[in-house]
């Protein structure tokens, strides 16, 4: 077997990987597998072996923890550096609330990575990692049993329980029976916050979602990010 497939099956997460901490964890370390050199991810497993000895003699795991933390800053910086950058307009354009909020039709916009199981998943490492510039459209109304999310970038435990953690759509439903907004949209969106290319997002998927949003009346949105 090669030395990349080797590295690959012990840095990347198990699908069945599910249980407590193990998300948060393979997504912390996912980062060495995606962004790192072979020789840089074999020095990460030799630091992680003697921490982890260290750990057992010790009793603590402060070392340990410590380690990934270093390790995923320099996965983080490298992922930043590695981006596209799109040059945009510093004074984006703003809209007046033209309705009080009271009264106001308000969406929720997301980039947690939520889908419908009846909708294809998102590519979370999308070709060539680049991402997935995609979005869902997910009704209000939707059964949260149907709700699923896909994310490689965020510890995923939390909207596994419940997604309004992160897709608030429960309590701004809420807020409507309060009076507090007008009404939640029918229809909100999500996307899958790992983009390397914003440039596509730019100049297609946001374009799109913002139009569907305007056809369906919506006068203010709530975006919620990870």
């Amino acid at each position: 077997m090669e030395v990349s497939e080797v590295l690959k099956q012990i840095l990347v997460a198990p699908p069945a990987a599910e249980g407590p901490g193990i998300p948060a964890t393979f997504s912390r370390i996912r980062y060495v597998e995606q962004q790192m050199s072979e020789e840089e991810q074999a020095e990460f497993l030799r630091a992680l072996y003697l921490r982890a000895l260290e750990a057992r003699e010790s009793g603590s795991m402060d070392a340990l923890a410590d380690l990934l933390d270093e390790w995923e800053e320099k996965g983080v910086a490298m992922a930043g550096a590695r981006s596209r950058v799109h040059d945009a307009d510093p004074t984006p354009p703003w809209a007046h609330l033209s309705v009080p909020i009271s009264k106001a039709k308000v969406a929720l916009v997301t980039t947690g990575g939520f889908y419908l199981d009846s909708q294809e998943p998102y590519e979370t490492d999308g070709p060539e990692r680049q991402g997935d510039w995609s979005f869902r459209a997910i009704p209000k109304s939707t059964p949260r049993d149907r709700i699923k999310v896909a994310h490689l970038h965020y510890d995923l435990s939390g909207p596994r329980q419940d997604i309004n953690c992160v897709f608030p759509l429960d309590p701004f439903m809420d807020l409507e029976k309060d009076g507090v907004i007008g009404e939640l949209a029918e229809t909100n969106y999500s996307f899958m916050g790992f983009i390397q290319r914003p440039d596509l997002l730019m100049s297609e998927t946001a374009p799109e979602a913002a139009r569907r949003l305007k056809a369906d009346g919506v006068q203010a949105v709530v975006l919620s990010s990870t």
